[in-house]
């Protein structure tokens, strides 16, 4: 492999990586916190369809990831509100969040059709670089870092911030204690419900933007079902990374890694003679691979997925 593939790969893989990290650092929180948000498939792919629907009509992509945010925020207030306060099961709950916004979507998008907002405005997308041009032509880590989009970057901050929160502040012990001794953080005066919602509304903030970071900046386009199955692989990707900011965000690289890969072997001669549907199986073949190979751990939160009442 040249130097100049591996930065063609190292780029890709930065934008693939880009919306598992979002999804992943909010989806982390809530479950540091006790609540197992199996609706995350849901919300990045309701934050999808608000995000493109936004840009399309309006063509200004800050519209259309504030958008995308609110809609993960909004659906993820519902599901909250339901597992944490009135106790419902949190996996069924999960599925059900997800089967209402696969029909809710696919019906969205049919109404879309009939108004002629199936496409962006040209133009209305966030550039690829926030640095102006600057430094792209630097070796390796011109377009690796110097060549993303914006949000990538605020992503990696976001991460670097949810760590140093969940590991030196007290509102990261806060967290953390919600999810291992919620009755310990109710005597210490704690509202153990009030604070676990706020960590669901965040992640789905987060889930949301990851959605409309998909739709709106990596393709530009809305599908149904668009998101396939990438909320999922951010709930493995958190049980991989321990429930540790840092191993998460490397399991996020390791699969755009491969989902960068994949795309490159699928533009190889010869390539057509394998079926696309198993080159675009190969990351998440890869992800599970990793996932039987990992060493046991840490073992979660140990309250994570239990209701909680006063």
């Amino acid at each position: 492999m040249n130097e100049a593939l591996l930065v063609v790969l190292l780029a890709q893989a930065m934008v693939a990586a880009t919306p598992l990290l979002l999804a992943g650092l909010g989806e982390l929180v809530a479950e540091r916190s006790g609540v197992l948000n199996i609706g995350i498939e849901g919300l990045i792919l309701a934050g999808c369809l608000a995000g493109f629907a936004t840009g399309a009509a309006t063509g200004e992509p800050w519209l259309a990831l504030a958008a995308g945010m609110v809609a993960g925020g909004f659906l993820a207030l519902a599901y909250g509100l339901m597992t944490v306060y009135v106790g419902c099961d949190q996996i069924v709950s999960g599925l059900a969040l997800n089967l209402i916004v696969i029909g809710g979507t696919g019906t969205a998008w049919s109404v879309m059709q009939h108004h002629d907002l199936t496409t962006m405005p040209a133009g209305s997308g966030f550039a690829r670089s926030w640095f102006g041009g600057w430094g792209v032509d630097l070796p390796l880590l011109g377009p690796w870092i110097f060549n993303q989009y914006g949000i990538t970057l605020v992503a990696i901050a976001a991460a670097a911030a949810a760590s140093w929160m969940l590991a030196r502040t007290r509102l990261g012990l806060i967290v953390r204690a919600l999810g291992d001794a919620p009755d310990a953080c109710a005597a210490a005066g704690v509202p153990v419900r009030r604070w676990r919602l706020l960590a669901v509304i965040a992640a789905g903030l987060a889930a949301g933007a990851a959605g409309a970071f998909l739709s709106t900046m990596r393709t530009n386009s809305f599908v149904p079902l668009m998101s396939g199955g990438l909320g999922f692989v951010v709930l493995a990707l958190v049980m991989f990374g321990r429930w540790r900011v840092g191993w998460m965000a490397a399991g996020c690289l390791m699969f755009g890694l491969a989902d960068a890969l994949q795309q490159h072997l699928q533009s190889q001669a010869g390539a057509n003679r394998v079926p696309y549907q198993l080159w675009q199986v190969f990351p998440y073949a890869i992800a599970l691979v990793v996932l039987a190979l990992v060493r046991r751990g840490r073992a979660g939160p140990r309250a994570l997925a239990q209701p909680w009442s006063p």
